[in-house]
């Protein structure tokens, strides 16, 4: 039998919560912008109850790290710790930014992701990513916080087809230094944790190879 995951995220204006389960997702995902001490409790017994999954039977829970809204990043990681301590199960963060491009993936197959994601008025939330041949993201170490106005260095010797992610690029003159792909906004969804748990819990050699064959049940994003 495969491994159960938790996996949560209420880093940006979403709550969502996702179950790894017999190698299907199940997920449930909520606009909350700055209500997430309300919704993701409910939402997380609601996606048990919808699974037939009982707290016990529980083997990794994981939560979005950021970056993002500090409040709701602190939430999820403090109910993932509570759960971690009290199940005595491993407990793994994922970069927010890194479970965008994993959508991405999902829903249109991109694989060079460059993020600029609003921080502050002249300040952006920076990260390029690729996906590889053995479909594994690298680019967690190219996250940084970044003025605006740095951009145009970052991006002007570029190659590829890149696909822009985040409401930073509203404001800033990208199009004559780049092969754009397409400009997207995307929320970050727990349902896109859980392909990077499996990973680690494969590196870890704590489970078969079959429970990276994944059937996503609900795609509310």
């Amino acid at each position: 039998m495969s491994n159960i995951i938790l996996a949560i995220d209420s880093s940006m204006d979403c709550c969502s919560v996702a179950i790894y389960k017999n190698q299907y997702i199940y997920s449930l995902s909520e606009m909350c912008k700055k209500k997430h001490t309300i919704k993701i409790l409910p939402m997380i017994q609601k996606v048990l109850f919808q699974t037939k999954t009982k707290l016990q039977e529980l083997n990794y829970v994981s939560f979005a790290k950021g970056p993002g809204n500090f409040t709701g990043i602190r939430i999820a990681a403090s109910i993932a710790q509570s759960f971690s301590l009290s199940l005595q199960i491993p407990i793994i963060s994922v970069s927010t930014l890194a479970i965008i491009a994993e959508k991405a993936w999902r829903k249109y197959k991109k694989k060079y992701i460059i993020f600029a994601v609003d921080a502050k008025k002249t300040e952006v939330y920076w990260a390029k990513y690729t996906r590889n041949s053995q479909n594994i993201w690298t680019g967690e170490n190219t996250e940084s916080l970044i003025k605006k106005k740095l951009i145009k260095d970052k991006i002007s010797n570029l190659k590829n087809n890149w696909t822009l992610i985040g409401n930073g690029w509203e404001s800033i003159e990208y199009k004559n230094f780049l092969n754009v792909n397409k400009f997207h906004y995307f929320l970050p969804n727990a349902q896109d944790i859980i392909p990077f748990v499996l990973l680690k819990i494969k590196n870890l050699k704590t489970s078969c190879s079959k429970d990276n064959d994944i059937n996503y049940i609900y795609d509310h994003f």
